[in-house]
């Protein structure tokens, strides 16, 4: 099996082992019913737990997102208490959420010199922990993207702080590569080039190659695809980077300079961010 098939794999073949037990079925369809999202009718057709998340996701497509945060809701509730119950209700939803853990783990591939697979669990351990932590009565809504936002987050952190912790095995294998006549990817190069260009053409600033690494590299190209798709306006962009940036200015002093007042000033900024939360599954399914 190649490291591309290896951690999703295995969480597929659990997968088939959850569904297998009768019990698991009898608590999951209960917790559903009791929540209004599976009537008598549906209970009656399906044959087990195997067929539930292909019968969401067509529901999710007809109804909309109203329909995908009721259900999951009501997963992520009962993920909330402690025992194997909670335990179960998190892993229907980690399952839900293997779509999008595979296009995040695709797309953090790019930023980091780490072998599929393991990037492929720092995202799979992130979601885990996101599904058990999701603070969903405060985040009600639009929580299959946002479980998908939070798990990138706590992935390419995670990935950062392993990379800065080998750091010089990862200088030292980069050289031994060198000397050994290994070329730079041409088409890595490249990338890095033209995302810079479209970075300096935007206002953002990178600090050179450096500033394109890792988290920041994804999030100053998710803001360069942001504007481009018209998902922010300068504004926006600003204001979020002008926020985050090493040596920012106050609030108060940044509103100034934009010539509105603090409290406009943040909320142009949270607003910004609500959108590109929103539309960064988007981004990560082109990206894929």
């Amino acid at each position: 099996m190649n490291d591309r098939q290896d951690a999703f794999s295995r969480l597929t073949t659990e997968w088939a082992w959850v569904c297998a037990k009768q019990d698991n079925t009898d608590v999951i369809f209960g917790w559903l019913a009791d929540a209004g999202v599976l009537t008598a009718t549906d209970l009656a057709d399906l044959a087990g737990l195997e067929e539930l998340l292909p019968l969401m996701q067509e529901r999710d497509r007809a109804q909309g997102r109203a329909h995908s945060d009721l259900w999951l809701g009501a997963l992520l509730r009962q993920a909330m208490a402690e025992g194997a119950a909670a335990q179960l209700a998190a892993r229907v939803v980690v399952q839900t959420m293997l779509p999008s853990a595979r296009r995040t783990a695709t797309r953090l591939l790019r930023s980091y010199g780490r072998r599929y697979d393991e990037v492929a669990q720092a995202v799979i351990a992130s979601l885990c922990q996101v599904v058990r932590s999701y603070p969903l009565a405060r985040r009600p809504q639009k929580i299959a993207a946002n479980l998908a936002m939070e798990t990138l987050h706590l992935a390419s952190r995670e990935l950062q702080r392993e990379c800065e912790a080998i750091g010089e095995e990862l200088h030292e294998e980069v050289a031994e590569q060198t000397e050994a006549g290994s070329a730079a990817d041409p088409v890595a190069c490249a990338e890095v080039t033209l995302l810079a260009e479209a970075a300096a053409a935007c206002g953002l600033e990178t600090s050179g190659d450096a500033g394109l690494a890792g988290a920041r590299g994804e999030m100053i190209e998710l803001l360069v695809w942001a504007l481009s798709e018209k998902v922010l306006a300068e504004d926006g962009v600003r204001a979020i980077t002008d926020h985050y940036r090493a040596g920012a200015l106050p609030d108060r002093e940044a509103a100034q300079a934009a010539g509105v007042a603090p409290a406009a000033w943040r909320r142009r900024r949270s607003r910004a961010v609500e959108r590109l939360r929103d539309a960064a599954p988007q981004w990560l399914a082109q990206a894929a």
